[in-house]
């Protein structure tokens, strides 16, 4: 059900709250890059069923106001504005892509309310040398412009995305078309690919502008250290992923402190969608600090 919250700054963020309000924890979920809160209804019920789970789009993304100048830290503020709407003593987290930096950002902000931290194909601070050299041309290109020239790279975007909205479906061929058969055959799909439109065209309801400043959001250095996560995390990464690399999954385990990394080798950037069974698992497990270190 979408649902609207007026920050004090007088901001409105529009979320989504779905599935069962009586099942275990909730899951508060951040969207990729770009996106919006609708990627919730990409999850398949193997993941999603059973559980209450949330989501808000991000400054300038689908009806959320944009806020320009965001950091990661006051992005995480905003979803504990909304759990503690909502009432949410624990929970747990997941970020897809873009949204893994702002999931650790809440466990960050929240160590003792955040359950469980799980990202999914997410990116890693560029001043990590694992996460640097694991960088493609483009991602080199996005790093420089949002660093040094932001209103280059909003331009860039407008001209990249534009007609997105319009024609949401020619951007999904275009990206499925670097990835392995298996993937192509399932982002064609009827149901997944009408889902995947509905989403980019909410992401881009106002434009590109969000989907830049998330950019230089997450090309700038974050401000917390992994090491000072606490919450355990897993890190779910796609052996076949090519946005972001398993060398990037790696880097971000060697720094967190209650870290396990899961390689999915069959798994590339659809892992939500294809390894839904096994990620829901991980969720379901709920173990403590304590115990998740030793699994480690």
């Amino acid at each position: 059900m979408k649902r609207s919250l007026a920050l004090d700054s007088g901001q409105v963020v529009c979320y989504e709250d779905i599935g069962d309000p009586n099942g275990r924890l909730p899951v508060l979920f951040f969207h990729g890059t770009p996106g919006s809160r609708l990627q919730l209804k990409l999850l398949p019920a193997a993941l999603r069923d059973g559980l209450r789970w949330i989501s808000f789009d991000r400054s300038g993304y689908g009806e959320s106001d944009r806020q320009p100048e965001l950091t990661m830290t006051e992005v995480a503020a905003m979803g504990e504005v909304l759990v503690n709407r909502l009432g949410l003593d624990a929970f747990h987290v997941l970020g897809f892509s873009g949204g893994g930096p702002y999931a650790l950002a809440c466990a960050y902000a929240m160590p003792e309310r955040v359950r469980t931290v799980h990202l999914a194909g997410s990116p890693g601070p560029a001043e990590l040398p694992g996460v640097w050299s694991a960088f493609r041309l483009q991602d080199h290109v996005l790093f420089t412009l949002a660093r040094g020239a932001p209103w280059l790279l909003r331009a860039l975007l407008r001209l990249r995305m534009a007609g997105v909205q319009r024609r949401p479906e020619r951007f999904v061929a275009q990206f499925a078309a670097k990835m392995g058969a298996g993937d192509r055959s399932l982002l064609a799909t009827p149901a997944v690919l009408a889902k995947l439109c509905d989403d980019l065209r909410e992401a881009l309801r106002q434009g590109t502008a969000g989907m830049a400043d998330d950019f230089t959001v997450l090309n700038r250095p974050w401000p917390f250290r992994l090491e000072d996560v606490r919450v355990p995390v897993h890190i779910w990464q796609g052996a076949r992923d090519h946005v972001n690399s398993p060398q990037v999954g790696l880097a971000l385990a060697a720094h967190l402190p209650a870290a396990q990394f899961h390689l999915l080798e069959a798994g590339s950037h659809t892992l939500l969608l294809t390894h839904a069974e096994e990620i829901r698992a991980g969720l379901d497990q709920d173990v403590g600090p304590d115990r998740f270190a030793e699994t480690r």
